[in-house]
C-alpha cells in the first residue's frame, strides 16, 4: 500500500535508476574526422562535397546542399517553389517556427493546417481543405522524427504545381515504405544542430531529386561555390555570385557531421528498442497515449519520446498530472510543451506583430499575409499542444529506467482523484 502513495505526497519515486546512457555524443570517429579537415586546412571546402557525396547516397536523392543551418535549408527550400507575394505555403501549426518564418521572408502567406490527433503531423484531408489557385507549396514536419503520411500528400501534388517540403529536421534515418524521408517530396530540409541526431552543432542540409529546385536553391545562399555546381543555365549568368546570399557551412562542422552520419544507423536502432518497449508499457495506461506512427512508417532520428495526456480520463489537471510525474522521477518537465509548437498560429509574430518600421520583406507584407487567428481556430493542434509531455531521450537507457518510467506513468494516471484535490488545493 506504501508505494502506491504518490511522491508528490511524500511516498517513495517510481523512477530510481539511472538513466546510464553509455553514447558517446562525441567519438573518436567525430574527431578523426575534424581533424582531418585541420591537417588539410587549405582543402577545408571540400569537405561540404565529401558530405554532400555521402548525403546523397544516404537519402537516395539526386543533390545535397549543405548550409549554415536547418533554417536556412527551409528558407531555401521554399524560396525555391516560387513563394513570393500573392503566394499561399500550407504550414502545420504544430512545427517550429522555422518551417513557417521563411515564407514571410519570401512575402508569401503561410496557410495553417491541423495536425492528426495520433501522429502529430500535417492532417492531408485538412491540408486538401486549404489549398487555393494561390498554393505554391505545402510544408510537412515529420515531428519528432515521425513521418508524415506521404503517400497522401503525394496524392495531393500530383498533377499539380505545388510542391512538397518535407520538413525532416528531426527525422535523420526515418522512412517512409522503405524510402528514407527527404527523397519522398520535392525536397528534403534537415537541421544538423547539436540536438540532432546528426549534428555539425550549427549546420543544415537540403536534398531533391529536381535540377531546376537546386539550382534555385544554389541561387538564394551559395555565392564563391555555386558556379562550378549549375545543373541548368537558369543561373549560369550569375556565375559564381548567384543572388549574393551566403548559406555556406562550416566545413568543421559538417565534418563532425559526416562522422555522425556513419554512427546514424547505430543510434537510431538503439533509440527505436527503447521507444517501442516504452510505447508497449504506455499504450494500455487509460490516459496516456503514446505518439503512434503511421502504417509504413518507420520512426529516425526520434528526437523526443512524446504522447498525450488526457485529463479528462484520468480526472485532475495536466499541469498537475505532469508536477506528479516529475516528483515521480520522470525526466519531463512540470508544464505545458514550450516554445509554441503545436499552437504557432497563436503566435504574435504570425498574427499582429507590427512590423511598421521595419525594413526587408516584413515592411512590404500584403494585406493578408498573416491571416490571424484566435484560439479555437486549430481545435486539435491546440489539444495537442495543452496535453503534450515531452520526455528526456537517451540514446541508449538502461532497461530499469524505462521499466519504472512507465510505472511512474502507471502510478500517476490510476491517482486521478488524488491528483484533483491536490489542484483545488493549489488553487485556494
Amino acid at each position: 500500500m506504501e508505494k502506491s502513495i504518490l511522491a508528490i505526497d511524500g511516498g517513495p519515486a517510481a523512477v530510481t535508476a539511472s538513466i546510464n546512457d553509455a553514447w558517446q555524443q562525441v567519438s573518436d570517429l567525430e574527431r578523426a574526422f575534424v581533424n582531418r579537415v585541420l591537417d588539410n586546412f587549405g582543402d577545408a571546402y571540400a569537405q561540404l562535397d565529401r558530405f554532400e557525396e555521402a548525403f546523397r547516397a544516404f537519402v537516395g536523392a539526386k543533390h545535397a546542399l549543405c548550409m549554415c543551418n536547418g533554417t536556412s535549408t527551409l528558407h531555401s527550400a521554399i524560396f525555391a517553389t516560387g513563394a513570393r507575394k500573392g503566394r499561399e505555403v500550407i504550414v502545420p501549426s504544430l512545427t517550429w517556427h522555422a518551417s513557417i518564418t521563411p515564407i514571410l521572408h519570401c512575402n508569401a502567406t503561410p496557410v495553417f493546417c491541423e495536425a492528426d490527433p495520433e501522429t502529430f503531423c500535417a492532417d492531408p484531408e485538412d491540408v486538401r481543405k486549404r489549398i487555393t489557385d494561390r498554393t505554391c507549396a505545402i510544408v510537412v514536419t515529420h515531428v519528432y522524427g515521425n513521418p508524415a503520411n506521404m503517400d497522401a500528400f503525394l496524392d495531393i501534388v500530383k498533377g499539380t504545381d505545388i510542391k512538397l517540403v518535407e520538413d525532416a529536421s528531426h527525422a535523420h534515418g526515418a522512412l517512409w515504405r522503405g524510402k528514407p524521408v527527404g527523397a519522398v517530396g520535392h525536397i528534403g530540409c534537415f537541421s544538423l544542430q547539436q540536438s540532432k541526431p546528426v549534428n555539425g552543432i550549427e549546420a543544415g542540409v537540403a536534398t531533391t531529386n529536381d535540377d531546376e529546385l537546386y539550382d534555385r536553391m544554389l541561387a538564394l545562399g551559395h555565392y564563391g561555390r555555386c558556379g562550378k555546381l549549375w545543373t541548368t543555365d537558369r543561373f549560369k549568368r550569375l556565375r559564381n555570385m548567384g543572388l549574393g546570399v551566403k548559406y555556406r557551412a562550416n566545413p568543421l562542422g559538417i565534418a563532425l557531421a559526416h562522422a555522425q552520419l556513419q554512427r546514424l544507423p547505430e543510434l537510431n536502432e538503439k533509440r527505436r528498442r527503447w521507444f517501442d518497449r516504452l510505447d508497449s508499457l504506455l499504450g494500455p495506461i487509460k490516459g496516456i497515449s503514446p505518439q503512434k506512427a503511421y502504417p509504413g512508417a518507420v520512426r529516425g532520428g526520434l528526437l523526443l519520446y512524446t504522447g498525450r495526456i488526457d485529463p479528462d480520463e484520468i480526472g485532475a489537471p495536466v499541469s498537475t498530472i505532469l508536477k506528479a510525474l516529475v516528483a515521480e522521477g520522470v525526466k519531463t518537465t512540470p508544464a505545458i510543451t514550450p516554445f509554441g509548437y503545436g499552437v504557432m498560429h497563436l503566435e504574435a509574430l504570425f498574427n499582429d506583430f507590427a512590423f511598421d518600421d521595419l525594413g526587408g520583406p516584413w515592411a512590404d507584407l500584403p494585406p493578408g499575409a498573416r491571416q490571424c487567428m484566435e484560439r479555437g481556430a486549430l481545435p486539435v493542434s491546440e489539444r495537442i499542444h495543452d496535453t503534450c509531455f515531452w520526455l528526456s531521450t537517451p540514446v541508449d537507457p538502461g532497461p530499469a529506467w524505462v521499466d519504472q518510467t512507465a510505472e511512474a506513468f502507471r502510478k500517476v494516471a490510476a491517482s486521478g482523484e488524488r491528483l484533483s484535490e491536490i489542484a483545488g488545493e493549489v488553487a485556494k
